[in-house]
């Protein structure tokens, strides 16, 4: 395992971290230590940085790593979170913060985030002076929570001011091998700041082992697969602290484990030649982030914009409705409940145009 600086923190992270947030709902709602059996196994395995939250797996991630850290002699770093759905002042941040720390059964979280900003009006709503940030930093003053970090779905321009305002000591934000050419500039400011870099979505929602054939540029050798590849890819970049797969099976472990064994940098002139290789509308792929999946009329919006990818990957709608009915059980007419209430937009953390998407598919 290679283990890299997170930024000025002063800790070394495994450049591999463990997102815990896709075990297997007939696994959790069985046992939660069969997940919790996943993670003692990743942690065996050299990963050092595993990142929760509440909500994730039906509100059970927090209590499955709080599982595993209880067999645990060395305890790796977590990382958790509060957004402004679930805290939006200060009291209800550090109510939020006691909570993680009795479902994970620790007295103190490394790293604990400002969640999911999506616009320089979240992250002002975080900082006001009753706002999120001051419950963590009282909970930092308290030695509850040890770094104060955020995770980012916005553009360059909100990254910069997060970074200027000098709040945070570790940023983490989706970058991976389809839009590395349109948010390496993020990356590289937060790098530069001195703050850890955490990469979220590296395999872009699953979409680059689905279309492998289509990302094949990124293999270094035949016998490499091209998840690996593009694990390799981020892990190769000098600015990239952890970059975070959501792991949910042994096999997914060892490969984003051995991906971590054996990296060459990343050089200017190879990131050059991979951006020719790329075309815009790559930076518009559904990452199945699921933060849309509130419509009151039911609509399966995560579901039907993960078919979408593929006429944007192939420019054949065709392959809509193959994607629907073969993974997935559904019909396009389904998209059709859609009644343009616009309640699903505002929560895309890639601020792609759902109503539109959804109209198309059922035309």
């Amino acid at each position: 395992m290679i283990y890299k600086q997170m930024g000025s923190t002063g800790k070394k992270v495994s450049a591999v971290g463990f997102g815990a947030m896709r075990f297997p709902k007939e696994e959790y709602d069985k046992d939660l230590d069969i997940c919790a059996e996943l993670v003692v196994k990743a942690v065996g395995m050299g990963i050092n940085y595993i990142d929760t939250a509440p909500g994730y797996c039906e509100d059970k991630s927090e209590l499955i790593v709080g599982r595993a850290l209880s067999q645990m002699k060395e305890k790796p770093y977590i990382s958790t979170k509060c957004g402004l759905w679930n805290a939006n002042r200060a009291s209800s941040a550090r109510h939020r913060i006691e909570q993680s720390l009795k479902a994970l059964g620790t007295d103190k979280i490394t790293f604990y985030n400002m969640w999911c900003i999506k616009n320089m009006d979240e992250y002002q709503q975080m900082t006001r002076k009753d706002g999120n940030f001051y419950g963590i930093l009282k909970a930092k003053e308290e030695r509850l929570v040890e770094h104060i970090c955020c995770t980012v779905h916005a553009d360059g321009e909100t990254i910069s001011k997060i970074i200027a305002d000098g709040k945070v000591d570790v940023v983490t934000l989706g970058y991976n091998a389809l839009n590395f050419a349109y948010r390496r500039e993020g990356v590289k400011a937060c790098y530069e700041k001195g703050l850890g870099v955490v990469v979220m979505n590296p395999l872009g929602g699953g979409v680059i082992p689905q279309y492998a054939g289509k990302f094949s540029f990124l293999k270094t050798s035949p016998e490499e697969t091209v998840a690996t590849a593009a694990l390799k890819f981020l892990i190769g970049h000098p600015e990239i602290s952890v970059t975070l797969p959501g792991i949910s099976n042994l096999r997914e472990l060892e490969e984003c484990v051995a991906a971590a064994g054996n990296v060459t940098p990343v050089t200017e002139e190879r990131l050059a030649e991979m951006s020719k290789l790329l075309g815009k509308e790559l930076d518009t792929l559904c990452t199945g982030c699921q933060y849309c999946d509130e419509c009151p009329e039911g609509v399966p919006i995560p579901q039907l914009l993960d078919a979408y990818n593929g006429y944007i990957l192939s420019g054949d709608k065709k392959e809509v409705k193959q994607r629907l009915g073969m993974h997935w059980g559904l019909s396009p007419d389904t998209a059709a409940a859609c009644t343009q209430c616009g309640r699903c937009e505002p929560l895309c953390t890639q601020k792609l145009p759902i109503i539109e998407r959804l109209a198309e598919i059922c035309s």
